[in-house]
C-alpha cells in the first residue's frame, strides 16, 4: 500500500469528490451520487407541484428554506466530521445553547456583533471539548458527544430554568428574518457556505487528509498526517458551524429556546448518509450531505402538506437513514471484493 494513498476506499472516495481537471463542473458532479438526488428531487418537485399548489407557494417555499438553511450549515460541519471519521451527537444541543447565551448578552444591550461572536465562542468551546474527549482522552465519539449533548442541555435548561429568552432587538432580528432579492438571508448564508466548503473539499490539500483519515487512521499516521490536529480542527468547525446556525435561529424565532433543536443530530446525519457520506468515514461530499438533508427536508414538508401523522413522519425519516446505511455497507463490501 502506498502511504500517500493510505486507503484506497478512501483515495478512490477523494477522486470521486476532486475535479478531473477537464469538463465542466456540471458535468463532473453527474459522475457522482448527487446526481441521483438531484433527479429525484426534481421530479418530487414536479409531482408535489402539480398535485398540490399549496406546494410551490411562496409562502411554503420560504418556510421551507428557512428551516432548511439552519441545519444545512450544521450538515457542512458533519460532513467534514463524517468524512474523517467522527460524527457529533451535540449538535442540537449547541445550537440551543448558543442561541441563549447570544439572546442573554443582547438582553444585556451588548452590541450584535458582540452578541453573536459571543454565541459562535459557545460552539468552539464545546467543539474544543469534544476534539479533547476523543482525540486526546481517546473516548469514542458516540459517548463523548452524547455526553457533551447531554451537558450542555443540561446548563441551558438550568441557567434560564427553561424558559425562553424574548424581546430580542430588531437589529438581530433583521438577520435571520431579513430577504434579499426575494431570497431569505439564512438560505444565502448557506449557499455561500456550501460553495465555498464543497470547493475547499475538492481541491484543498488539508482537507483530502480528511478522507484519509477517516478511510484508516492508522494508514494516515504512518503517512505522516496529524491526525489529533484534524480531529480537533473537524471538531471545533462541526461546533462554529452548529453556532452559528443556532444563533441565526435565534435571530429568525426572535427570541432563545433552551429546549430546542432535539432531533437536529439525528436529522442532520440521516441527510448526510443519504447524501454519500459514510458512517464509516472516507467518504462523502458537502453539496452531496446539503442535498441530501433537502431531500429529508422536502420529504417532511410533502408529509406536513398532505396531512400525514408526526409519528409516522418519524418513521420515514428513521427508514430513510437505515436504508442509507444498509445501501453504504453493501456498497463497501462490493468495492472491497473487486
Amino acid at each position: 500500500m502506498n502511504l500517500a494513498d493510505p486507503n484506497p476506499l478512501a483515495t478512490e472516495s477523494y477522486r470521486r469528490a476532486a475535479p478531473s481537471g477537464s469538463g465542466s463542473w456540471f458535468i463532473r458532479i453527474l459522475r457522482v451520487r448527487e446526481s441521483f438526488l438531484v433527479a429525484i428531487l426534481l421530479i418530487l418537485v414536479v409531482v408535489m407541484s402539480a398535485i398540490d399548489p399549496a406546494f410551490s407557494s411562496s409562502a411554503n417555499i420560504r418556510a421551507v428554506l428557512l428551516g432548511f438553511a439552519m441545519e444545512g450549515m450544521v450538515v457542512i460541519g458533519m460532513t467534514m466530521l463524517l468524512v474523517s471519521g467522527g460524527f457529533d451527537l451535540s449538535v442540537g444541543a449547541n445550537m440551543a445553547f448558543a442561541g441563549m447565551v447570544t439572546a442573554q448578552m443582547l438582553l444585556l444591550k451588548m452590541p450584535v456583533p458582540v452578541a453573536i461572536v459571543a454565541g459562535c465562542l459557545v460552539g468552539v468551546a464545546i467543539g474544543l471539548f469534544n476534539a479533547w474527549l476523543v482525540a486526546k482522552v481517546g473516548v469514542n465519539a458516540l459517548i463523548a458527544t452524547l455526553g457533551t449533548m447531554t451537558i450542555a442541555r443540561g446548563i441551558a435548561l438550568t441557567v434560564w430554568a427553561g424558559q425562553p429568552v424574548i424581546n430580542l432587538p430588531e437589529s438581530f432580528r433583521s438577520i435571520g428574518q431579513g430577504v434579499w432579492l426575494g431570497i431569505p438571508v439564512p438560505a444565502i448564508i448557506l449557499i455561500v457556505l456550501t460553495i465555498v466548503f464543497d470547493i475547499l473539499m475538492r481541491r484543498g490539500r488539508w482537507f483530502r487528509q480528511l478522507y484519509f483519515v477517516g478511510g484508516s487512521e492508522k494508514a494516515a499516521r504512518l503517512s505522516g498526517i496529524n491526525v489529533t490536529r484534524i480531529r480537533i480542527i473537524t471538531y471545533v468547525a462541526a461546533g462554529l458551524l452548529a453556532a452559528l446556525a443556532g444563533v441565526i435561529s435565534t435571530s429568525r424565532l426572535g427570541a432563545g429556546y433552551p429546549n430546542s433543536y432535539e432531533p437536529t443530530a439525528l436529522r442532520v446525519i440521516s441527510g448526510a448518509v443519504i447524501g454519500g457520506c459514510s458512517l464509516f468515514g472516507g467518504e462523502g461530499s458537502v453539496i452531496g450531505s446539503v442535498m441530501g438533508l433537502f431531500f429529508i427536508n422536502l420529504l417532511l414538508d410533502i408529509m406536513v402538506l398532505r396531512g400525514v401523522s408526526p409519528y409516522a413522519q418519524g418513521i420515514v425519516q428513521g427508514a430513510a437513514l437505515i436504508l442509507a446505511v444498509v445501501v453504504d455497507i453493501y456498497t463497501k463490501r462490493r468495492a472491497a471484493r473487486g
